[in-house]
């Protein structure tokens, strides 16, 4: 049985409320015009006593920072598509330190969140570590919210990663964010465009929650993006923002579940993530997570 239902401060509204007190412990709720969400059993006391409403979030993101990175970031800055249930990524803080709150839970997939004037006016933030020969280059990627088929599946931001590894200036390895953990593939065996790894942000059957996947070459293509072409948002590396109080403000806010990886507080972590699905491969790897050796370097 699947009845309508009044979700408390959800964006499509019933006209009344339904008496919730005869619904049954396997019923499932939809909400009025939105009839692809649904609220799960388990779910239903707490959206019916408003806990997974969300509050304050943007309208529209913030403008974007405009791009600023080192020769070497913007070398190995990934490719990226977004398939068609999937948002874009945008800008997490703009030019005057407004920091974008996020969409709501509440909406589908991409509603609000993919269209081409969000693909035209982003941001992508990235930071690199160098010793004993190595360069880890990370790239993060903010989404104003990743929600599944269900409400109360989700956050209200996303924060998604992807890596590069060289060797004396050669790529040996990349990696892709999935749900908090990686996927990592040699260089030979990642599709890419270039010097640029491609991948695409992709929306999970099993949970529908969206991470990044490595292109499947052929059948990827085309891009199905806006563009029809692999995409790379303005970069900004570490030592790129117009003002270092904007980064300072950016890795310190808050994204509940969703984690920034370029701070110093999840930077190490994340490149040992990475690279421990790797370094099996290469007898002599050596690397310290925590130096920096001529990193994370200066724009020009």
């Amino acid at each position: 049985m699947r009845s309508l239902f009044v979700i408390p401060g959800a964006l499509a509204l019933a006209t009344r409320q339904f008496p919730t007190r005869n619904l049954a412990l396997n019923d499932s709720l939809t909400v009025q015009g939105h009839p692809d969400l649904v609220v799960p059993p388990g779910s239903r006391q707490a959206v019916i006593q408003g806990l997974c409403d969300d509050k304050g979030f943007d309208e529209n993101p913030p403008p974007p920072l405009p791009q600023r990175a080192t020769a070497e970031d913007l070398k190995f800055q990934p490719a990226l598509d977004f398939d068609t249930d999937s948002c874009y990524n945008v800008p997490a803080i703009g030019p005057d330190g407004h920091i974008d709150q996020g969409r709501s839970r509440h909406e589908t997939n991409t509603e609000g969140c993919r269209d081409e004037y969000d693909l035209d006016h982003s941001n992508v933030y990235s930071r690199q570590r160098c010793n004993n020969g190595w360069c880890a280059y990370l790239y993060d990627y903010f989404f104003e919210k990743d929600i599944g088929d269900r409400i109360c599946i989700g956050h209200q931001y996303d924060w998604e990663h992807l890596q590069v590894w060289t060797r004396n200036g050669v790529p040996q390895f990349g990696c892709v964010s999935a749900h908090g953990k990686y996927d990592a593939r040699l260089w030979k065996d990642i599709p890419k465009e270039g010097n640029h790894m491609k991948a695409v942000y992709n929306k999970d059957g099993a949970i529908g929650t969206h991470y990044f996947r490595f292109s499947m070459g052929a059948g990827d293509e085309p891009p199905e993006n806006h563009k029809h072409v692999w995409w790379k948002s303005a970069l900004i590396s570490y030592n790129g923002f117009p003002r270092v109080e904007l980064r300072d403000k950016l890795v310190a806010y808050d994204f509940g579940a969703a984690d920034i990886a370029i701070s110093d507080a999840a930077f190490a972590w994340n490149l040992e993530s990475c690279a421990g699905k790797m370094k099996s491969q290469f007898g002599d790897f050596a690397f310290d997570y925590n130096l920096d050796d001529g990193s994370p370097g200066t724009p020009v």
